[in-house]
């Protein structure tokens, strides 16, 4: 999953937690800023920050092992497959926004604008790297125009010149492109699932201090 979709499932999760407001917040921004952190999670980092980098993790493990996901990355050729889960997040995000109303009421704009108040409510805890980041995509509204292809071609973009890829853009570039259609038929397969996982998830996993998710 990108960040709209983590940052949707934290809603989602934080709904049916009833969480209180305090770890609504800590969900949503650690459904960004826990992108930006590798190993243990800080000790001293609030708790509800804990809790939402927590549950991307948890997000991430659940999804990377989705059949329906690992289905999808089928759809790239061969030599692209080693890379195919980083493709098909951003195109989750694409699918996401472009039928945004059939999951959720609240406008995207509105949502996106909260999820932003989140994160710069810990933006001490953002990496120099996030920091640039999250000023990107907030800037250009990242969150409510991932329905603009625009915005998914530069994220790949961008992805294959940290692999050192970048003879692959136009490649990969296009055939993301060819399969937004497919992408729209799996996503729809696997998304509600991914939204109904947390009633099989202890809550305390993710809101109390646990050391089993770092």
């Amino acid at each position: 999953m990108n960040f709209l979709a983590h940052c949707s499932l934290a809603h989602d999760a934080a709904v049916y937690w009833n969480c209180d407001a305090e770890y609504r917040r800590g969900l949503l921004a650690g459904a960004v800023i826990g992108d930006f952190i590798k190993g243990p999670l800080p000790r001293d980092w609030p708790r509800a920050l804990r809790a939402g980098a927590r549950l991307h993790r948890r997000v991430d493990a659940i999804s990377n092992q989705h059949p329906g996901i690992r289905q999808h990355c089928d759809d790239f050729p061969t030599h692209l497959r080693r890379f195919a889960p980083i493709f098909v997040d951003m195109l989750a995000d694409h699918c996401l926004a472009t039928s945004w109303h059939e999951y959720y009421d609240t406008p995207p704009d509105a949502f996106s604008a909260e999820c932003y108040a989140a994160i710069n409510g810990y933006a001490d805890y953002l990496t120099p790297d996030g920091q640039r980041f999250v000023s990107y995509m907030q800037e250009v509204d990242l969150l409510a125009n991932y329905d603009q292809w625009r915005h998914v071609a530069r994220g790949l973009h961008s992805v294959l010149r940290r692999l050192k890829r970048e003879a692959w853009a136009a490649e990969v570039e296009q055939t993301s492109r060819d399969l937004v259609a497919p992408s729209h038929a799996h996503f729809r397969g696997y998304y509600p699932e991914l939204r109904d996982a947390w009633q099989a998830w202890d809550v305390f996993a993710v809101v109390d201090e646990n050391p089993r998710d770092g």
